[in-house]
């Protein structure tokens, strides 16, 4: 490692979730691991990508930050500074953050107008630290020497074929009978719950006036509520209806679509394909297969994110259970011309139409996608060509029919996300099944409208009104799209993040109780703390419906919603009262999880409040 760049340091952020080119760094050595974080990861994400100016990234380290400090309160402060656009990059776990700006004249500003600047009673040491496109090749070549060292014996044989190791990256649980995957699953599900139960325990240690007996009395099972046993998914194989595959190179540098073989942020660049993955259906397969034999014969080379040359860069199918399919095909423009591209158009149109007649199944979306960036992905912010069929799919579930648009977000295992909104409903229907009154349901991060739609048909008038909060806005047209297509008149949708839409929230603040309902199916990470805190103060909602992909990194919603009232948590806490695993994904380490919250009617509700710590 050179010497100019022992002082630097690089935080990798995480991505959400819906791709299955997961990280596969328990391949790579610990040594080098954390060698390797002193240098900017080559494969940036997109908002960092977009801060780059030639070939350098314009980059301030500021120190003596409090742990505590979210990059959003970070950005605030800059912003308060003048500081111009900018983007943060901070860990819970640092006393420093990164600062991403997108010319070099914004970052000495940003210098002199920091200068002295207190922050919670710290004050901030700015350190330049940039980035040129020699550290990130620097880095990805070290990377990369590693991972061969630890994929090749010293006679440069591969140890474990490439089909081993992709299984045990996409689907690590393979080897374990289905019955035992369940249970490592449920047991993973009772960790998490009772370390959620420990928390609360410890922040009511100090209260008298009040402790919740479901945290604070002995268990046997050290469990905060009732745990069902996890539910299988109906499907063990083939299950996913929206599988992400990278065009690229196999380790004989031949051209192959499937899953890099790892992350390329570990110096990986090698594509295998998925022939033997377990959880991508057999027609997402043919797909592959048929795409791949189109880029063999194409007079244009895959695309490389180590030299950013080439043109083919990914591949995305959809296959619903309606046989609905959609194709995206991305490409990087480079120095395409017009015509050169509408010529590549029409030859992969009639190439896919005649495929698709010759295999048997309903192309009903091809679409093209032209991307320049820098990350792997679809990218938000470029538009779709449809070049054959129409720009959206259609999903069959719980009878009723969802619209999908490119973008939209639909559960990847289509029978199991059935089981999973039946549980749901069958929640509801147990809680007011003896009220004479139907109820409102707030469907947060509702995505194309499955659940508050699939609810509200299935309950009938239970359900008076149902309002849905989404951040993008595709499925917010499916969704209101959908509600028309199933005959639902009760809905309302609104476009935007839940957090920046709590009013939909603070206009029932005051309503009476148990009026309304409100359920949340939100990204892997949860929901930011002011939507649970609009959740603590909306007196109406007595009951709340949690799904969870991730409970380990939900938990810190689940016990700002149960903890005790405070300054900064108004209005009477909510407590679990029984909890269920369903798993949407075999064979994968991933668990939705349900559990069913009603307010703590026990609470004291006057002289409870207390400072915050």
């Amino acid at each position: 490692m050179s010497d100019t760049n022992v002082n630097k340091k690089h935080f990798i952020s995480s991505g959400e979730d819906d791709k299955l080119e997961t990280d596969a760094s328990i391949l790579a050595s610990k040594k080098f691991k954390k060698e390797s974080e002193d240098i900017v990861d080559p494969n940036e994400s997109k908002e960092e990508s977009s801060q780059v100016e030639g070939s350098t990234q314009w980059r301030l380290k500021i120190k003596n930050v409090p742990k505590f400090a979210s990059t959003k309160m970070i950005k605030e402060l800059l912003n308060k500074h003048s500081c111009g656009d900018v983007r943060i990059k901070k860990s819970h776990e640092w006393d420093f953050c990164y600062a991403f700006f997108k010319t070099q004249e914004q970052q000495l500003q940003a210098i002199d107008k920091l200068k002295n600047v207190n922050f919670k009673n710290r004050t901030l040491v700015i350190n330049i630290e940039n980035i040129t496109e020699q550290d990130r090749q620097s880095l990805f070549n070290q990377r990369h020497e590693q991972r061969k060292k630890n994929l090749f014996d010293p006679n440069g044989e591969i140890q474990r074929s490439p089909e081993e190791l992709l299984a045990d990256q996409i689907t690590p649980l393979h080897k374990l009978s289905y019955e035992d995957q369940l249970k490592h699953k449920e047991d993973l599900i009772k960790k998490s719950l009772s370390k959620f139960r420990h928390k609360i325990k410890e922040l009511y240690k100090d209260r008298s006036l009040y402790k919740p007996t479901w945290a604070i009395e002995k268990s046997d099972s050290n469990l905060p509520c009732i745990l069902h046993p996890t539910i299988s998914s109906p499907i063990l194989e083939g299950y996913r209806n929206k599988c992400e595959f990278t065009i690229g190179k196999n380790f004989n540098g031949e051209i192959r679509i499937g899953f890099l073989l790892g992350s390329f942020k570990d110096g990986i660049n090698t594509v295998i394909e998925p022939d033997k993955s377990l959880n991508v259906s057999e027609l997402a397969k043919k797909i592959v297969k048929a795409m791949q034999d189109y880029v063999v014969k194409s007079p244009y080379d895959v695309y490389d994110n180590k030299n950013r040359k080439g043109t083919w860069r990914m591949l995305t199918v959809r296959t619903q259970i309606s046989d609905d399919v959609m194709i995206i095909i991305q490409i990087h423009p480079q120095e395409l011309t017009e015509k050169e591209v509408v010529q590549e158009k029409i030859a992969l149109t009639e190439y896919f139409e005649t495929f698709a007649r010759e295999a048997n199944f309903n192309l009903t979306s091809l679409l093209l996608q032209i991307y320049d960036g820098v990350n792997n992905g679809i990218a938000d912010d470029k538009p779709f060509d449809c070049i054959s069929g129409t720009q959206f799919i259609f999903e069959n579930m719980m009878d009723c029919r969802f619209r999908i648009s490119p973008r939209a977000f639909f559960q990847t295992n289509t029978l199991a996300a059935q089981v999973l909104y039946e549980k749901c409903c069958e929640y509801i229907k147990d809680l007011f099944i003896s009220k004479k009154e139907s109820v409102t349901l707030i469907d947060m991060c509702c995505g194309t409208g499955t659940i508050g739609i699939a609810l509200s048909k299935n309950l009938g008038e239970k359900i008076d009104k149902v309002i849905g909060i989404e951040l993008c806005e595709e499925a917010v047209e499916d969704a209101k799209f959908n509600v028309t297509l199933n005959g639902i008149n009760n809905s309302e949708y609104i476009l935007g993040p839940v957090e920046k839409n709590l009013k939909t929230l603070y206009s029932y603040k005051q309503a009476n109780a148990g009026t309304v309902v409100a359920i949340v199916d939100p990204p892997r990470a949860g929901v930011h703390k002011n939507v649970i805190k609009a959740l603590r103060e909306c007196k109406a909602i007595d009951y709340f419906l949690y799904v969870s992909c991730d409970c380990n990194l939900a938990a810190q919603n689940f016990i700002d919603l149960c903890r005790p009232t405070t300054n900064n948590f108004p209005g009477t806490p909510f407590k679990p009262v029984r909890a269920v695993g369903v798993d949407l994904f075999p064979h994968a380490k991933q668990v939705e999880l349900l559990i069913e919250f009603h307010r703590d009617k026990d609470y004291p509700t006057k002289n409870v409040l207390k400072s915050d710590s």
